[in-house]
Order: C-alpha cells, then sequence, then structure tokens
C-alpha cells in the first residue's frame, strides 16, 4: 500500500458480501501537504482516488490496479484539519479481469468524492 501509515491511518473496518466502510485518519504530518498547500492542506485528488484503490484492495483481497475511471467527482474540499477522520464505502463487483467498484469519501457533514470505475488485478 503506497499511502497506508503515510497518508492516513486505517481505524477500523468492516467488510461483508462485497461491501466494505473503512475508517480512517488523515496524517497532518504527511510529506504531500507541505506542498498542497503549506499552512492550509488540502488532500489532492489523486490521494483520494488513491486511498479508493488501497481500500478496495484490501475488500477484495487482491492487489489492485485502476483500469479505467468511469465517474469522479470531488464534491468538497478535504483537509486533515477540517475532517481529519473519513470514511470510505466500497462496494465492489465481479466483473471480466476485476472488479466494477462505487466508492466514496465522506464524513457526517459531507461527502468528499463520489467514485466508480474499473481496477484489475495487478500481475505478478
Amino acid at each position: 500500500m503506497l499511502l497506508d501509515n503515510r497518508y492516513y491511518q486505517l481505524i477500523s473496518q468492516e467488510i461483508a458480501e462485497g461491501k466494505g466502510c473503512f475508517r480512517i485518519r488523515l496524517l497532518p504530518d504527511c510529506e504531500v501537504y507541505r506542498g498542497h498547500f503549506p499552512g492550509n492542506p488540502v488532500c489532492p485528488g489523486v490521494c483520494q482516488i488513491e486511498l479508493i484503490k488501497e481500500c478496495a484492495s484490501r475488500l477484495t483481497g487482491r492487489d489492485l490496479r485502476i483500469q479505467t475511471v468511469q465517474q469522479c467527482r470531488l464534491t468538497a474540499l478535504a483537509s486533515p484539519t477540517v475532517c481529519p477522520e473519513l470514511e470510505v464505502d466500497v462496494l465492489a463487483s465481479p466483473a471480466e479481469g476485476g472488479f466494477l467498484v462505487k466508492a466514496s469519501i465522506s464524513d457526517a457533514a459531507q461527502k468528499y468524492v463520489d467514485f466508480k470505475g474499473e481496477m484489475n488485478c495487478q500481475e505478478a
């Protein structure tokens, strides 16, 4: 996992029948925030998408890579200072060569990301 324990810390996970709910804590000392943006940290969209991929990999028990992004809406700015804990909800349905993945990142106040795409298993 590229971002695990660097950008975020997994607090809890609940997995059942192709669905996963992952509670994470953003790590404000991550080097990403030194450049994005100093004094006003904002979660980069690319890191949020990678976070979804890592949670989908945990859900499926497979090392996944993003094949196709059909939809990705960044609906609000997430920040480790404003929303330090987030929930990542993932639904993965088997498809040819991988999984169809629907996911969102949110907290009690709002949704930050909506994602829909295809993820394939990494080749060894």
